[in-house]
């Protein structure tokens, strides 16, 4: 069984998502050598993602942004799992370990996925799916260098950081599954963000490191990086993934998006003239064949 017109839209918007979120990679480089630490980026990155999804709800959606107590509470544990504890957990796992480890355990998210929204939403575990999930995992490995032991700085407290990351990562595609089946993606997106940003900023003033420590050069240098993280390839690519997310399944949307890291690693070559070894550019083909694999059956 062939996926439908509509499906196909939400392919290709989540698509669109795991090529924005694919930047992510250069923006934070940029963030961070301007001075800025990952909790705060990560508290700004949410804000600023916050400001521009409530704009624009105020601006198209004013009307439909009323939710119930019951819909608060899941909005709450969206905004504190999916958006607080992945940002701090994926930060906490590439300081702890390396970035090639870190992406390697953040793609065990379909995986997540995959058992959840079997379990919850009654989705299937054809053949197809499962061999698709394992050419994205093993290709996302390849891409993040796992067979060279110096890419990979490995230790239990990274470790269980990394499996954090790719717990609460697909927690994200099962979180809005459920919202929106009530609320459309931009509400989803103004209550879930701004419950994260209102966790982050709590756990910087608990650290002692509050947003508003960061020094005016901190700012000027950081600021359209800042801006272009939060609002591109955080609100934008989070509303085009929520919107896809209403197409097509939790478990096929997170296997298409295993995209994000070929995306950035081709980014990394335009940009940073990263060169990518042949056993990588295998690595970012089997991820290409997964996600085409989904989307071309069932």
């Amino acid at each position: 069984m062939h996926a439908g017109r509509d499906e196909w839209a939400g392919y290709g918007l989540v698509l669109a998502a795991a090529v924005l979120w694919g930047s992510i990679g250069i923006a934070v480089r940029l963030i961070s050598t301007a001075g800025v630490g990952a909790l705060e980026a990560s508290t700004w990155r949410a804000g600023l993602a916050f400001a521009g999804a409530l704009l624009a709800a105020a601006l198209t959606q004013r009307g439909r942004l009323r939710v119930d107590l019951q819909d608060t509470l899941l909005f709450a544990a969206y905004g504190f799992v999916s958006i607080a504890l992945f940002f701090l957990a994926y930060f906490t796992a590439i300081e702890l370990t390396t970035v090639a480890t870190a992406a390697i355990l953040l793609y065990t998210a379909p995986v997540w996925v995959t058992v959840l929204s079997a379990v919850l939403f009654g989705e299937d575990l054809s053949r197809s799916k499962l061999v698709a999930l394992l050419l994205a995992f093993a290709g996302c490995a390849l891409v993040a260098r796992a067979y060279d032991p110096a890419a990979l700085r490995l230790n239990l407290p990274g470790v269980l950081a990394g499996l954090a990351a790719g717990l609460t990562y697909g927690l994200y595609s099962v979180f809005g599954k459920v919202a929106l089946r009530r609320h459309p993606p931009l509400a989803v997106l103004v209550y879930a963000l701004g419950f994260g940003t209102v966790f982050l900023a709590l756990g910087g003033m608990a650290s002692g490191h509050p947003p508003e420590r960061f020094s005016p050069s901190h700012v000027a240098r950081a600021l359209p990086a800042l801006l272009y993280l939060g609002l591109v390839a955080t609100w934008l690519a989070q509303w085009l993934y929520v919107a896809g997310l209403r197409r097509v399944q939790a478990s096929r949307a997170s296997i298409v998006a295993t995209v994000e890291p070929v995306v950035a690693g081709v980014l990394g070559y335009v940009w940073f003239g990263e060169a990518l070894d042949p056993v990588q550019l295998v690595g970012s083909a089997l991820v290409l064949v997964a996600a085409a694999a989904v989307q071309a059956g069932r």
